[in-house]
């Protein structure tokens, strides 16, 4: 290959993430197929860290934005749902038919009864549910890659794409740090992470965009005993919720039975999220509560919005570090000290956290940190959940931040999630309409869906 001469495929796939890979599967034996991955292995953030696949239309995806049916949904869901049983994804369901499993039931429709108060403003969302994990995950997700390898799927890994070009022809000129590609086709997926970037290139080839809202939240670490009745039926449990004091929508996300709280890095800044292993369990659960926001008047780059959000919350951790904050003094107006952190007389030693203040961790006072209207719906938030979850507002509880989740970028497609410009799709998240694995594979399919129409292959 030369730069003379650059490689031509029939499809160029940039990420190797859910949307990546099952946009792959579904090309196999078709059309020539190469994809690009920036990171040394496959199966992105969320198919990598924890591995839960939510199999309900009504998490993870817009079905009115799709374009697709609430049957249609559950009928793809479920053959996504078989394919990652293939590759050896556990076969324990989560949240499925309630009225049949024991004991469990008594608490979880104690649950659904409390949450269906209206003076409370918390919905209970039940969902299907399978967990990998961490480590099951990557085993899943390596086995799918040599089986789309031995179908004639060419992956080049460690190789991070600079810029999308179009040429005279109508095709792309996949410009990457390895050499420059040909494609007729693009499916663009490269998650969250690559969102930013690629909406710079999108701009520069045409694709219309506009800005959408953002999660900002923190992530809250209790001891397991408190969420295990309910994470035993529901792994993810999802409440919904509607502060009081502004009407403001938040909700629970990414529930971590056993699991531990990590720290990731996005563009230079600290981010705090959480996983759970299969095989081995730490004394504590976590969870995230994320706050919706979006800017209407006047409109605003919701991208740039997260970034100072992040920036300035690494700033009270004194520069580069997470905040984390005991509950106990969240509610007395104090801030987290370290040598207080661990307190038996605050009663802070019944939870020791899994991401203790350390390096990039610092014991301070998230509402430096964040907006007040934002702490203000997270603190209701839990003290809502507190109710219906009794002791996940226990003094010792742990909450960090930044938590945000970038979905921040739409892009007006069809159907098939085609762009306005000819043979650019988009896929999974950050890029595409799904939050989550299993939305993300969905995205894939739909757009392979999208390019073997054009080629009559359907």
């Amino acid at each position: 290959m030369s730069a003379e001469r650059p490689a031509v495929w029939d499809v160029v796939i940039v990420g190797a993430g859910p949307a990546g890979l099952f946009a792959a599967r579904a090309l196999a034996g078709k059309l020539d197929v190469l994809v690009l991955e920036e990171k040394g292995r496959t199966g992105g953030a969320g198919a990598m860290t924890d591995g839960k696949l939510n199999l309900s239309p009504h998490i993870g995806l817009d079905l009115s934005e799709l374009g697709i049916s609430e049957n249609e949904a559950e009928e793809r869901i479920d053959r996504i749902d078989k394919v990652f049983l293939e590759y050896g994804a556990d076969r324990t369901l989560y949240g499925v038919d309630a009225l049949r499993i024991g004991w469990w039931l008594d608490r979880v429709s104690w649950v659904r009864h409390r949450t269906s108060k209206g003076s409370w403003d918390i919905t209970l969302l039940p969902a299907r549910q399978r967990h990998m994990g961490t480590d099951l995950a990557h085993r899943v997700v390596a086995r799918m890659t040599d089986a789309l390898r031995g179908k004639g799927i060419a992956f080049s890994l460690r190789t991070r794409v600079t810029d999308i070009r179009r040429c005279d022809d109508g095709r792309f000129l996949v410009r990457s740090a390895k050499g420059e590609f040909l494609a007729r086709y693009v499916l663009a997926a490269p998650g969250r992470e690559g969102a930013y970037w690629f909406r710079e290139v999108a701009r520069g080839i045409g694709a219309k965009i506009r800005y959408g809202a953002i999660d900002i939240g923190c992530r809250v670490e209790v001891a397991r005993a408190v969420y295990d009745e309910i994470t035993q039926v529901l792994y993810d449990p999802k409440f919904l919720f509607v502060t009081s004091t502004h009407g403001d929508r938040t909700r629970t996300f990414c529930t971590n039975p056993g699991g531990r709280v990590r720290m990731e890095m996005r563009n230079g800044y600290r981010l705090v999220n959480g996983d759970a292993l299969k095989k081995r369990k730490t004394p504590n659960s976590n969870f995230a509560i994320l706050n919706t926001v979006s800017m209407t008047e006047p409109i605003q780059d919701t991208t740039e919005m997260g970034r100072k959000v992040m920036e300035f919350a690494n700033f009270w951790g004194g520069g580069d570090s997470l905040v984390v904050q005991r509950w106990g003094d969240l509610t007395e107006g104090r801030r987290s000290k370290a040598e207080t952190f661990h307190s038996a007389a605050l009663g802070y030693d019944k939870m020791t956290p899994t991401l203790p203040p350390g390096p990039g961790v610092t014991p301070g006072d998230i509402s430096y940190a964040y907006p007040g209207r934002i702490v203000d719906n997270l603190r209701e938030s839990l003290l809502l959940l507190s109710r219906v979850i009794p002791g996940v507002a226990h003094p010792s509880t742990a909450v960090y931040v930044p938590e945000i989740k970038f979905y921040d970028t739409k892009y007006p497609t069809d159907r098939y999630l085609e762009t306005n410009v000819p043979n650019l799709f988009v896929a999974g998240d950050g890029v595409g309409k799904s939050r989550g694995i299993v939305g993300a594979a969905l995205n894939g399919i739909l757009a392979v869906e999208g390019i073997l129409r054009k080629e009559g292959k359907e």
